[in-house]
C-alpha cells in the first residue's frame, strides 16, 4: 500500500515545529531566562527528532502495531494533545502528573519504541519547565511509563485489560510514593498518599477513555474484519471457488482444523482460521507465492496478524515463529496428505493415527519448527485434537 508521503512529511514537520515552539513559549510564560528558553527549545527539537526517526524507521519496517502504519494521524493528534498537557503539568503537584497514560496511549497508537521516545520527550519538557523538579522525578515517571508500555504491549483482539491496568497503576503509585517518602525525606503519613491516590484515580479514568477509543477505532474494526473474511461466502473466497473448487474446499477444510486447534490452544483462532482460508489465495494472481498473496492481502486490507502468518508460511526466507503459523502448517499438511491418499483410492481405509504421527515427525525433523514458539505439550495437544477428527476426514473422500 502506497503511503501519502506529502501528508507524512507535513505531520512530522508539524510535530517538530509544535514541540519546539510550544515548549519555548511555555518556558517564556513560566518566567524562564533566555538560556532556559533556548535550552528547552533545542532539547525538545532533538528529542522530538529522535521520535520522528523512530517513527519513520518503524513505518519503513511496517512494525507499528495493528493498522497504525496506515492511520498515523491518530498518533499525531494524541501526541499534540499530550504536548499541550505536558506544558500544563508543572502547575500540578509533582506527584500528580498522569504520565502513565501518556506513555501507554502513545504506544497503543504507534509501537513500543515510538511510545517510549514520545513519552520521554514530553516528560522531559515537563521536568524542564518545573524548576523544582529533580532528575530522580524524571526517572520515577519514566519507570512508571515504561511499565505501562510493557504490560499493554501484548494487548490484542481479546482486549484483556484488567491485569495491565492493575499492574501499571500499582507501579506508578509506588514510584510516586517513593519520591514523596524517600527523596523528599518526609515521614510517611496519610496526607502524603492523597496526591498519589488522586493521580492513580485520574490515570484510571484517562486510561479507560483511551482504551475505549482504542477499542472502537482498532479492536472492533479488526473483529469486524475477521467476521467478514472468515465467512465462507466472502467475495474473495467466492472468487477462489470460481477459480478452483479443489483449492476452495481445501482451504475450507484447512480453516476448520486451524479453528479447532487454535481454540483449544487458546491462541488467536480468528487469525489462524483466516490463515487456513487464504494460504492459497495467491493463485488468483498466478503462482501462489508470498508476493502475490501479499498483493491480495493489501488490496483487501487484511489484519496485520494474517500478513504475519502467511508471510511466515509462504516466504522461504522467513522463519516460522508464531503458534498460529505452526497450526496452519500442520493442518494444511494433514488435509493435503489425506486428500492425496483418497485421490488414489476413494475407498481406502486410512490409519489416521499413523498418518498424523508421520506428519508431526517429518515436520520436526525438517527443522521448520525450530524457531517457533510452540511447546512440546502444545504439539502433543495438537496431535490429540487431529486424531479426534477422524470422522471429519471422511468428507475428503
Amino acid at each position: 500500500m502506497e503511503r501519502n508521503n506529502t501528508a507524512d512529511r507535513l505531520q512530522e514537520a508539524g510535530i517538530l515545529i509544535m514541540t519546539s515552539g510550544i515548549s519555548g513559549i511555555s518556558a517564556l510564560l513560566y518566567g524562564g531566562t533566555r538560556f532556559d528558553i533556548v535550552k528547552i527549545v533545542i532539547m525538545a527539537l532533538a528529542a522530538s527528532g529522535c521520535m520522528i526517526f523512530a517513527l519513520e524507521e518503524s513505518r519503513a519496517k511496517n512494525s507499528l502495531l495493528f493498522d497504525n502504519n496506515e492511520n498515523i494521524w491518530r498518533f499525531t493528534i494524541l501526541y499534540l494533545l499530550f504536548l499541550m498537557g505536558s506544558v500544563v503539568f508543572p502547575m500540578l503537584p509533582e506527584g500528580g502528573w498522569p504520565y502513565l497514560v501518556v506513555f501507554t496511549g502513545l504506544m497503543l497508537f504507534s509501537n513500543q519504541l515510538v511510545g517510549m521516545c514520545a513519552g520521554s520527550t514530553l516528560l522531559m519538557i515537563t521536568v524542564l519547565l518545573d524548576k523544582t523538579a529533580s532528575p530522580e522525578l524524571f526517572l520515577l515517571y519514566f519507570i512508571g511509563g515504561i511499565t505501562g508500555i510493557l504490560v499493554f504491549a501484548s494487548l490484542d483482539e481479546s482486549f484483556k485489560v484488567g491485569f495491565p491496568i492493575l499492574i501499571s497503576l500499582l507501579v506508578q503509585m509506588v514510584c510516586i510514593c517513593i519520591h514523596d517518602v524517600l527523596l523528599v525525606n518526609e515521614s510517611l503519613n496519610a496526607e502524603m498518599l492523597l496526591v498519589p491516590a488522586i493521580n492513580t484515580l485520574v490515570c484510571l479514568i484517562l486510561l479507560l477513555i483511551i482504551l475505549k477509543f482504542f477499542s472502537v477505532s482498532i479492536i472492533y474494526r479488526i473483529r469486524d474484519a475477521y467476521m467478514d473474511i472468515n465467512d465462507p461466502e466472502c467475495p474473495l473466497l467466492v472468487e477462489l471457488k470460481a477459480f478452483s473448487k479443489e483449492e476452495y474446499y481445501h482451504a475450507v477444510h484447512t480453516a476448520y482444523l486451524c479453528d479447532r486447534i487454535a481454540k483449544r490452544l487458546a491462541v488467536d483462532d480468528a487469525a489462524a482460521k483466516a490463515g487456513g482460508y487464504y494460504h492459497k489465495i495467491g493463485i488468483l494472481k498466478g503462482q501462489n507465492s508470498w508476493e502475490n498473496t501479499r498483493l491480495v492481502l493489501e488490496e483487501y486490507h487484511f489484519p496485520k496478524m494474517v500478513h504475519t502468518i502467511l508471510k511466515e508460511y509462504l516466504d522461504n526466507e522467513e522463519r516460522i515463529v508464531s503458534k498460529e503459523t505452526v497450526i496452519l502448517l500442520i493442518s494444511d499438511t494433514v488435509i493435503s496428505s489425506v486428500s492425496y491418499l483418497f485421490s488414489k483410492d476413494a475407498n481406502a481405509r486410512l490409519d489416521y493415527e499413523k498418518l498424523i504421527q508421520a506428519v508431526f515427525r517429518k515436520k520436526l525433523e525438517s527443522g521448520l519448527l525450530d524457531c517457533s514458539k510452540i511447546s512440546i505439550s502444545e504439539l502433543e495437544e495438537m496431535k490429540k485434537i487431529l486424531m479426534e477428527e477422524t470422522l471429519y476426514y471422511d468428507f475428503l473422500r
